[in-house]
């Protein structure tokens, strides 16, 4: 049992950083925590460039850091990957090398950690074969709909049905979420505890004056995006189609700024240039504080497939953006109120998207309004209200196992 002062011990814990949304959520869960109730490590498998290079910095002073993978025999095959140096036989050894040595190496450390500390929060699922072993109170996050992941595969939904059992409670972002696990998993796991990510809006706007934070490449007005370039899931091919539309349908101003990266680039470049829309159309790629782009934007796009709780549509909102947003699974609805905070849309639908585009760019009190709602709905994700819902997730968790610590973690939520 954790040992922190009196205070209830978490320890978070993720496989390794990269350069996505749930990586910068897992930053505003680390500064959520009240302090005078919880301490905290962060506990990560690999370092990573964009670890060390990015994230570690914003690290909360007080979090404690424990990289698991802590020897160099340990992590060459993973820096390899990193670098983009591992080849398909390579990624044959990197798995072996890792069953066999890494992960013995790192559940020993994991098993001394757990026991310094009350609860675990597995932030990215990577423990579920592991977490029974620990004999501490869990926590699984799931950050993607359940069933765009898992509703094609029954003996993926079969065997995570039977690991998510050994956590004491699992995380779902939002009440799609929430609801999808009942219909895939039946009644054998208790409801997932709703727990949106969290948003610091005062820092958010602060970002966007950062002296260092990009600015847009181009001097007119802009919509922007802010979303991997992937295709399987964002589908900027169909906003690449609707704002060709939109530029034939109305005679707007606006260029088309995308803000990211991935696999599918030069793809999409491709396919400006094929739309005729490629000198209005500026792929930025991946920008580190891509808040100055966003305050800067007359409305804010995303045309994903599907989501989890995706951050940019959150941190649009903390910067007052008009928000036009596919109606996905899952994230955007519950974000967008049901489409009082944003416009929702189909799915893959061109003219409609064109559409919505059009009608906000062409009516500034229609900006205005939109604006004025979703610098209210920002609220509602904000630091206060987060560390309400963290604390009672947390505290009713421990009340479960009858923890001596429950009331401790309780007494941070309002009556």
């Amino acid at each position: 049992m954790g040992n922190s002062q009196g205070r209830v011990a978490v320890l978070l814990h993720i496989v390794g950083f990269g350069k996505g949304g749930i990586e910068s959520a897992l930053m505003q869960w680390l500064r959520i925590f009240d302090r005078s109730r919880f301490d905290v490590t962060l506990s990560v498998m690999f370092s990573s460039p964009a670890f060390e290079q990015h994230f570690r910095a914003r690290v909360p002073a007080d979090v404690k850091v424990e990289v698991l993978a802590d020897r160099a025999w340990l992590t060459r095959l993973e820096a390899r990957r990193y670098a983009g140096r591992l080849g398909k036989f390579g990624r044959v050894c990197r798995d072996v090398f890792n069953t066999a040595a890494v992960h013995p190496y790192v559940r020993k450390r994991l098993a001394t950690l757990a026991r310094q500390h009350d609860v675990l929060i597995d932030f990215d699922m990577s423990l579920r074969r592991w977490v029974r072993s620990f004999d501490i109170a869990s926590v699984a996050v799931s950050h993607f709909s359940f069933n765009a992941r898992f509703g094609h595969r029954p003996r993926k939904v079969r065997r995570l049905s039977h690991q998510l059992r050994d956590y004491d409670r699992v995380i779902a972002l939002n009440q799609q979420m929430a609801d999808e696990a009942p219909i895939l998993f039946g009644n054998e796991l208790p409801r997932p505890f709703l727990l949106p990510n969290a948003i610091d809006v005062d820092a958010i706007r602060a970002r966007a004056n950062e002296p260092a934070a990009p600015r847009s490449p181009v001097a007119a007005p802009y919509i922007v995006s802010v979303a991997r370039l992937d295709e399987l899931q964002k589908d900027h091919r169909t906003l690449l189609h609707a704002y060709a539309r939109l530029l034939q349908d109305k005679p707007i101003v606006e260029h088309l700024v995308l803000v990211g990266d991935g696999a599918f680039r030069q793809e999409l470049e491709a396919c400006a240039a094929s739309l005729g829309i490629a000198e209005r159309t500026h792929f930025v790629g991946h920008v580190d504080n891509p808040h100055a782009l966003i305050a800067g934007a007359s409305l804010f796009i995303l045309s994903s497939r599907n989501e989890g709780q995706p951050m940019g549509l959150l941190e649009a909102l903390a910067h007052g953006k008009p928000v036009v947003s596919t109606d996905c699974p899952t994230g955007p609805r519950d974000i967008l109120d049901h489409g009082r905070a944003g416009i929702l849309l189909p799915v893959g639908d061109i003219q409609t998207m064109a559409d919505a585009m059009g009608r906000i760019l062409s009516n500034a009190q229609l900006r205005e309004e939109m604006s004025a709602k979703a610098l209210a709905r920002a609220q509602h994700y904000g630091i206060e209200a987060s560390k309400e819902r963290l604390a009672l997730c947390v505290g009713n968790v421990l009340k479960a196992r009858h923890h001596p610590k429950a009331a401790l973690a309780l007494e941070a939520v309002s009556t």
